[in-house]
């Protein structure tokens, strides 16, 4: 009889699904049916507009408070800075107000419809205030770009583009105290432009995209490993990893699974991307460079459909909020303490099995990411390690849920590698016979067996990880 090695259990989902899981509640204020366009958060508030002139406000993201400041009017962004809060609409709309209450239109001397506004301001010892060294930008169609020092007096700025502009963004340039504008819009464009009173713009990178780029951000905050991302038309995920220039190539991200959506919000914080889109399409990436689709809802079963349109962060709260159509808004709670990863190393031969047990507790199914390593143990001076792990999963009947041998051999080996990383678990070699599955399961108790595939004796490691 197979003798029982090892047994270890462990509860998952035990509480509310952390971020670094997949789940997003839904906070959609009641009676709001609006389209919301733009969420910011500054200055300790939750701020989005919507395609009805309404202003949305909330201190924690889950409550929320509605405003008229343009009935009737499409209010596309809105964005903060030492001035004030700014929000631009179509045929040239630019409110200002001091304190998200009494709303002043200033002129912006176009009727064009404006997409994207933000302050390209640089910290405080440079001289935050400082017009020369700070600038709103609001961008929009037919090539519009203005900018103000003060939100008050906008002018009109050459882009030598004729199409729509739609993202903007800043970073601190290596060497300099005013940093560099960057504009993205129809077709795959990029402007770059220097931040002051007269940015001046030119084109200077070439997105290697020919859709259309709907956002950008830069996280030149992460001064040792700075990089920009861009989002757009039919799923597409760019980044240039030397933003403190915008300069060099910019690459294409991948997605597991990949989508065709149109991603429009993007925002960073607390070590993650988050980019939202159509059909409720929400990825995240820790590095920018590989994403993962997640569920937009509390379970696979709330997932929404809605078209997503902007994304915003809380350092404060360590909250992410998702806005989008029909009034929706999503919201990321901070992790939770959960204990998600178990490990242990078990002898496995013809006679021997080595079996590791787990709980999966709670009303939501929860994804698990089981590996079954022998042959990369090696690396690790483990002497003997099993050289061809065969990994089972059963549930608590008994029946096979799943089972692999070597792990290149699943139908999406990049899912595998990109969730390893994810968790913080040890890559694993490619191609390599060490074995592993990625499995969304329902509640209850399964077992993972390790056996050897030719008869083979050695040492194998059990890993599993919530993801």
């Amino acid at each position: 009889m197979k003798q029982l090695l090892g047994a270890v259990l462990f509860s998952l989902a035990t509480v509310t699904p952390s971020f670094a899981q997949v789940f997003w509640s839904n906070y959609s204020p009641s009676g709001v049916t609006d389209d919301i366009w733009c969420i910011t958060y500054a200055n300790g508030t939750f701020a989005a507009v919507t395609n009805q002139g309404n202003l949305l406000t909330s201190i924690d993201g889950l409550t929320w408070t509605n405003q008229a400041i343009a009935p009737g009017r499409w209010l596309l962004s809105i964005a903060y800075g030492p001035k004030g809060w700014v929000v631009v609409g179509d045929q040239g709309t630019i409110l200002v107000s001091t304190d998200l209450k009494t709303w002043v239109r200033e002129i912006s001397g176009t009727t064009n419809k404006l997409n994207g506004v933000f302050f390209t301001g640089v910290p405080d010892y440079v001289g935050y205030n400082n017009p020369n060294f700070c600038t709103y930008i609001a961008v929009g169609d037919n090539g519009t770009i203005l900018t103000s020092p003060d939100a008050q007096a906008w002018s009109i700025q050459p882009s030598g583009v004729s199409g729509s502009l739609y993202g903007v963004t800043f970073s601190e340039t290596a060497g300099t105290i005013m940093g560099s504008i960057l504009v993205s819009g129809e077709g795959g464009v990029l402007l770059r432009g220097v931040n002051s009173a007269t940015p001046g713009f030119a084109f200077s990178n070439n997105s290697g995209t020919s859709q259309n780029i709907e956002a950008l951000y830069s996280n030149w905050s992460l001064y040792s490993n700075p990089i920009a991302i861009g989002i757009g038309s039919g799923g597409t995920i760019i980044n240039n990893a030397n933003t403190l220039f915008f300069g060099g190539t910019w690459s294409n991200s991948t997605t597991s699974p990949s989508t065709t959506a149109i991603l429009r919000g993007l925002i960073y914080g607390n070590g993650y991307w988050v980019a939202a889109g159509d059909r409720g399409t929400i990825e995240t990436s820790t590095d920018g460079i590989n994403w993962i689709q997640r569920f937009s809802g509390d379970s696979p079963s709330t997932v929404t459909s809605a078209t997503l349109l902007s994304a915003a962060y809380s350092s404060t709260l360590q909250r992410f909020v998702v806005t989008g159509m029909g009034g929706t808004i999503l919201v990321s709670n901070p992790p939770p303490t959960v204990f998600g990863n178990v490990s242990t190393r078990g002898y496995v031969s013809s006679v021997q099995t080595f079996i590791g047990g787990f709980v999966i507790q709670g009303t939501a199914p929860r994804t698990v990411l089981i590996r079954a390593d022998g042959p990369v143990l090696s690396t690790f001076s483990v002497s003997s390690p099993l050289p061809d792990p065969v990994l089972t999963v059963y549930d608590s009947k008994g029946n096979v849920i799943a089972t692999n041998t070597g792990w290149t051999t699943n139908s999406t080996p990049g899912t595998i590698s990109t969730a390893a990383l994810e968790v913080g678990a040890f890559a694993l070699p490619n191609p390599s016979a060490d074995s592993a599955l990625q499995l969304t399961l329902p509640p209850g108790a399964y077992t993972a067996q390790i056996t050897s595939a030719k008869g083979n004796s050695g040492i194998a490691l059990f890993e599993a990880y919530t993801n």
